[in-house]
């Protein structure tokens, strides 16, 4: 799997998203600021406990701060998140202290992560894509009003063209301040949404104005790519992640099926051609659908249900999809995979999907 806008490692850990604090009251969100916003949840591998030393092999030492453009002149965030590891007391909080257009046509985003927990943690690649480890590189923005995600500008050499990689790991109660340039939006935007593989999206962060420029000795191709039609809208209740060269849109069962219930209800057809389209569009061959239940009750009717409801969805897609030779492999999970917390009705809602899987 191409790794170049992912990152994946068998040794992190996988962090669950609990805080959102600039106003995203749903893991669903619709399209514009008003009604639903257009998002993409990247999902990716985090950051590692250090106990005994860095990548190289060095002793630990504190987090490096960032040279210049990088040190923080706000003192307070503008927007922040907090992430919570499998790990219990493992926390990391993400600050946007700045997001705001240069002089020159580019964009910064000035960014803090401070370690929350007890222990110690290397960021290695949890912000950042393959090549360019301990820095923000993999942090994308998007433009929900022109459905635009921006990535991040590499320089000519193919280098990130962001803040220097931090050095060591960061200790615990310890922060660390990083930048990252990006391609400048339309002038009329006010404000974007910041992504992130370690935290919830952070909302509506505006957009500011510095009276300076950034020199560089040549930038790579900007990248800014088209959001795709399935996104996580509070109308539907969809989703998606995408990791590399694979998308896995996460339906609601809620809105596919009645409760208990393996039939597909009217609304899943239209859900169910959009995701159809994606895979006429894409060049996979095999399609992975894949059923998920919450915890109530137990898995004696959970997970021959899920698995009832995932290939429910594979005859439907089937019979939508008009490209040949595609092969669909359907399963049932029942409660064993939650990626939401039990415990509360939402969590639960979340837990209650069918995911649907294959290469772009």
């Amino acid at each position: 799997m191409n790794t170049d806008r992912a990152c994946e490692s068998k040794n992190a850990h996988t962090f669950r998203s609990h805080t959102f604090t600039t106003g995203a009251g749903s893991a669903f969100l619709g399209r514009g600021t008003a009604t639903s916003l257009l998002l993409l949840t990247i999902t990716g591998c985090v950051v590692a406990p250090e106990s005994t030393g860095n990548d190289n092999g060095n002793p630990d030492s504190s987090a490096a701060q960032p040279s210049e453009p990088g040190d923080r002149e706000e003192t307070q965030p503008i927007a922040s998140t907090t992430t919570t590891a499998t790990d219990p007391g493992s926390d990391l909080q993400i600050d946007v202290f700045a997001l705001e257009r240069l002089e020159n046509n580019l964009v910064r985003l000035k960014l803090g992560v401070t370690n929350n927990s007890s222990e110690s943690f290397s960021l290695v690649d949890g912000l950042s894509q393959e090549g360019d480890q301990s820095t923000a590189s993999h942090v994308s923005l998007i433009d929900s009003e022109n459905q635009k995600r921006y990535l991040s500008y590499d320089q000519s050499n193919g280098k990130c063209f962001c803040s220097p990689p931090v050095e060591g790991s960061l200790q615990a109660g310890e922060s660390v301040d990083m930048w990252v340039i990006y391609p400048e939006p339309p002038p009329e935007l006010e404000s974007m949404t910041v992504v992130t593989a370690l935290a919830p999206p952070l909302l509506d962060v505006p957009l500011g104005y510095a009276s300076e420029s950034i020199e560089n000795e040549g930038l790579a191709e900007a990248e800014i790519l088209d959001l795709t039609l399935i996104s996580d809208n509070l109308e539907d209740q969809t989703g998606r992640t995408e990791s590399g060269d694979e998308v896995s849109i996460i339906l609601s069962s809620d809105v596919l099926f009645e409760t208990n219930r393996a039939t597909l209800s009217p609304e899943a057809e239209e859900i169910l051609e959009q995701v159809a389209t994606e895979i006429d569009d894409a060049t996979s061959a095999t399609v992975n659908i894949d059923g998920h239940a919450d915890n109530t009750g137990n898995d004696s009717i959970n997970l021959p249900l899920s698995e009832e409801r995932a290939e429910a969805v594979e005859t439907t897609l089937s019979e939508l999809v008009t490209r040949n030779g595609i092969s669909y492999e359907s399963e049932g999970h029942g409660s064993s995979d939650p990626i939401a917390d039990n415990s509360s009705e939402v969590g639960r809602e979340r837990n209650r999907r069918v995911s649907v899987t294959f290469e772009k």
